[in-house]
């Protein structure tokens, strides 16, 4: 019998059964009017996504690649820019900045920790000559399950009148937890296609503000496929100045259509139900969350192993016997947590499913847990929704 795998890593996620057959349209003219149509029909509906009425740009790329497209934008050799470092991907933008010569003030945090409003405004009150031109902080570390305040944290920097801009790295956190670009006042947001808009990796995207476009007019770093004013002007006639992911973009109409159906509070609130779900029956089956349960993530949960059971033989059993794919410990975490995503096309019951089937290659490996806890759990948190 044809089994089908249920993806559960923090990303790419996995792909409805419509969007993957809106990707299998044959190609049109990426110069012509059909492509003129379909851009601006994605256009409009990120900005709903993003919430947002700054300009959205759009890249064929990895998260990773508009990551480095904020960096080259927006600063010059030698800017300071602050970035908060708790994982694998928050340190990514520190990494790429000190590549482009920048001088990077790192707020590292332990992992498993999130960083806090006050940490940050104690740094920003230091910074009396004003040469921090930006903080940089990820809405969702995936390598630790961590979740970030940026509503928060903007309106703290509003009220402290530092001129610094907030960036943010939204990639595993768009169209999943709430973000509204515009009424928090954040001036840069950077996402990606393979998350919560269940779409295969190759689109990278950038919402800009006006007070961002006055920072990209100062810049003096090199770009020439990054470049946000050429990327611009040819988004305003509905063309790219390169060659752009057609196919992806197909997917991405359909994709944003789902989420119109949906509504997006309808969508923040399906992650913040499945994520608090998981959450509790994790705790249930006596395993311990790694991230601060305060800050803990919507998306991705990470979790201690338990003594005496290692990380590849549960994934192992999982993927062969339940085909269930969960995602591991990176860098200083390898074998020590195990992740899983919930984000995108996640509904209540796939996460019995999933929940399910961990407990179970659990028992197999020798874990001690009456059968049936972690469906409790999740069914006590579900039932009250």
């Amino acid at each position: 019998m044809e089994r089908r795998q249920m993806l559960h890593i923090p990303g790419p996620t996995n792909i409805p059964d419509r969007i993957l057959r809106s990707l299998s349209q044959p190609l049109i003219n990426h110069r012509g009017p059909e492509f003129e149509a379909l851009l601006s029909t994605c256009v409009v509906g990120l900005k709903k996504v993003f919430s947002t009425e700054n300009d959205i740009l759009i890249f064929p790329s990895s998260g990773s690649g508009a990551l480095e497209s904020a960096i080259v934008n927006l600063f010059s050799p030698g800017d300071t820019i602050l970035a908060a470092c708790l994982g694998v991907f928050s340190d990514r933008m520190a990494e790429i900045g000190e590549k482009h010569g920048l001088n990077v003030i790192r707020l590292t945090m332990d992992w498993g920790k999130a960083v806090k409003v006050e940490e940050i405004e104690a740094i920003l009150n230091k910074d009396q000559e004003g040469k921090i031109k930006a903080v940089c902080l990820p809405q969702n570390e995936t390598t630790t399950g961590i979740g970030i305040d940026i509503e928060g944290v903007s309106k703290m920097m509003r009220r402290v009148g530092h001129e610094a801009i907030l960036v943010v790295d939204a990639i595993s956190s768009l169209a999943c937890v709430p973000l509204e670009t515009d009424a928090w006042g954040v001036d840069v947001v950077i996402s990606a296609s393979q998350k919560g808009l269940m779409l295969p990796p190759g689109i990278g995207l950038a919402s800009v503000s006006e007070r961002a476009w006055k920072r990209v007019e100062q810049s003096t770093m090199p770009r020439w496929y990054w470049d946000y004013k050429a990327v611009k002007k040819s988004m305003t006639t509905s063309q790219f100045p390169y060659t752009p992911a057609t196919t992806l973009l197909f997917g991405l109409k359909e994709a944003l259509g789902m989420l119109t159906e949906e509504g997006m509070e309808k969508v923040w609130e399906r992650h913040q139900v499945i994520g608090k779900g998981v959450r509790n029956a994790v705790e249930a089956m006596g395993l311990t969350l790694f991230a601060e349960k305060e800050y803990a993530s919507d998306t991705v949960t990470a979790i201690l192993m338990p003594e005496n059971i290692k990380y590849k033989e549960l994934a192992e059993l999982l993927r062969t016997r339940y085909d269930i794919v969960i995602g591991g410990g990176l860098q200083k975490l390898q074998g020590q947590i195990f992740r899983i995503g919930h984000m995108g096309a996640i509904h209540f019951m796939d996460m019995y499913a999933v929940m399910g089937a961990l407990e179970m290659a659990l028992v197999q490996l020798g874990y001690e847990v009456e059968l049936g806890t972690a469906a409790a759990a999740l069914a006590k948190t579900f039932i009250k929704k």
